[in-house]
């Protein structure tokens, strides 16, 4: 009897570890707008000027009436952004791929000219520009000439034939101008000039297309806070089991470190995996991520990857790192060993000499990996996933390169949904200092800057990384 009593429970030791071993179930929550009773302390709180116009003048009462249909409104207006995003992705492809043209990326003195416009656009470009046009007419399997395409195709171009061709150009143009007059606009709201105030400095791209490009820089500095919270112990050894990321992004091209020779990638849910596991705040095969993206495109592009998963199919990461600026040491070492926690090293894409003086690791992630990955469409600033269960809420929110698109009062309505679906004790990790904390369970409770590069002459570039914790 004394051994089957303890067969017996050997068997059930056995399944119970199995059963502790299975990654959190997906969250049985739904999106839900935002509701009055979480914004109006931030509407009771904020300095009227920081309030949406057509809100400012009602009473309490009218507010609460016009709430929901405001939210309706607004979330559609948020969303109408995702398209001029779209636009200047195009551009930034125009001006950086190498995939459609043998000619040099433009530099940054072809940026500054075309802003000053002093002579007109650069023949590096005027000639980009054509290469770009043939692209686009015949764009074979090229998957971001094809996008191209059917960006010019929506206003009515078609670029098979000669007027559709000088349509393109005309479109193109524009679309640099406004494009240059941004950068100035954004030049004026510099990030060190004292003269700037910090709402300004904070929400400098509110006025902005909703861009979906990443990059590596700021996985590199979430590796870098999330070790300064553990070491702080503020998250213990595998106490992290949901993720959430906010804007997981979509590698199409930028002028920084996204190229265009290798397929549309998303970086930043897998880096954040990566490290979680390099620094034991996760246990392997026991943690969910949730992405919240309002792009159908990146939530398409994570929902097919899961569908290539489920077969066994690949995931493979090509990760480039432009030898010029350099990196800084550790961020060179971060690049080395991006991936080895969550998959292997495999053969990188060739670098076409075009594209510069680049080095390219590539990382195949495993499917299990991939499957852990949960697409939503939610948009951050008006809703959220509700209602979640005490063991469904996040450990840990992730939101880099996101705030700044938005003003005061959005952020401020994004960090109640926020606090809304963390844990007491949960952090949220963001790039993005918080102008006003909206009256919720959230606070500061650390920063600390990351440098990228160290240029002699120039000084450094650095980015700051913050974190709050829900009470």
């Amino acid at each position: 009897m004394k051994t089957l009593v303890t067969s017996i429970l050997l068997v059930m030791a056995i399944e119970f570890h199995l059963m502790s071993a299975q990654p959190p179930p997906p969250v049985a929550a739904v999106k839900t707008n935002i509701q009055y009773l979480d914004a109006r302390p931030i509407l009771e709180t904020l300095r009227e000027d920081l309030l949406p116009a057509e809100l400012r003048a009602m009473t309490p009462a009218e507010r609460e009436s016009a709430w929901p249909g405001w939210v309706s409104r607004h979330d559609a207006t948020i969303r109408t952004r995702l398209e001029h995003g779209d636009e200047e992705s195009v551009v930034n492809f125009l001006l950086f791929g190498t995939t459609f043209t043998k000619l040099a990326r433009a530099t940054e003195r072809d940026l500054a000219q075309l802003a000053g416009q002093p002579s007109g656009v650069p023949d590096l470009i005027v000639r980009r520009i054509e290469d770009f046009i043939a692209g686009i007419e015949s764009p074979g399997t090229n998957e971001r000439l094809r996008f191209a395409r059917q960006i010019v195709e929506r206003k009515g171009i078609d670029p098979a034939t000669a007027a559709g061709k000088n349509e393109i150009r005309r479109y193109v143009n524009e679309s640099l101008m406004r494009f240059s007059t941004e950068i100035a606009t954004l030049s004026e709201r510099r990030l060190n000039d004292p003269s700037v105030e910090l709402p300004e400095k904070l929400t400098r791209f509110r006025d902005r297309g909703l861009s979906s490009d990443t990059s590596i820089f700021a996985d590199f500095a979430i590796q870098q806070g999330l070790e300064a919270i553990k070491v702080a112990g503020l998250l213990g050894a595998g106490s992290v089991r949901r993720i959430a990321i906010v804007g997981p992004g979509l590698d199409f091209t930028d002028k920084h470190e996204g190229h265009d020779f290798y397929p549309q990638q998303t970086i930043q849910p897998f880096a954040v995996i990566d490290s979680l596991i390099r620094l034991g705040l996760v246990i392997p095969d026991q943690f969910r991520m949730t992405t919240f993206d309002l792009s159908p495109r990146i939530n398409h592009h994570l929902e097919a990857a899961r569908q290539r998963a489920r077969a066994d199919g690949a995931y493979v990461l090509q990760l480039p790192r432009n030898m010029d600026p350099p990196w800084t040491p550790s961020l060179v070492t971060y690049w080395e060993r991006f991936g080895d926690k969550i998959g292997e090293e495999v053969k990188a894409v060739a670098v076409p000499p075009s594209a510069g003086s680049v080095r390219v690791r590539a990382v195949r992630v495993r499917p299990a990996v991939v499957l852990s990955i949960i697409p939503q469409d939610v948009n951050i600033v008006l809703q959220r996933l509700e209602p979640l269960a005490a063991d469904e809420r996040f450990d840990l929110i992730v939101a880099t390169n996101i705030l700044l698109y938005y003003g005061v009062f959005e952020q401020s309505l994004a960090l109640a949904n926020v606090a809304k679906m963390l844990r007491p004790g949960g952090l949220f990790v963001t790039n993005n200092g918080i102008v006003e904390l909206p009256i919720t369970p959230i606070e500061w409770i650390g920063d600390m800057d990351v440098t990228y590069f160290r240029l002699p002459g120039i000084g450094d570039t650095i980015d700051r990384l913050f974190w709050y914790r829900r009470r």
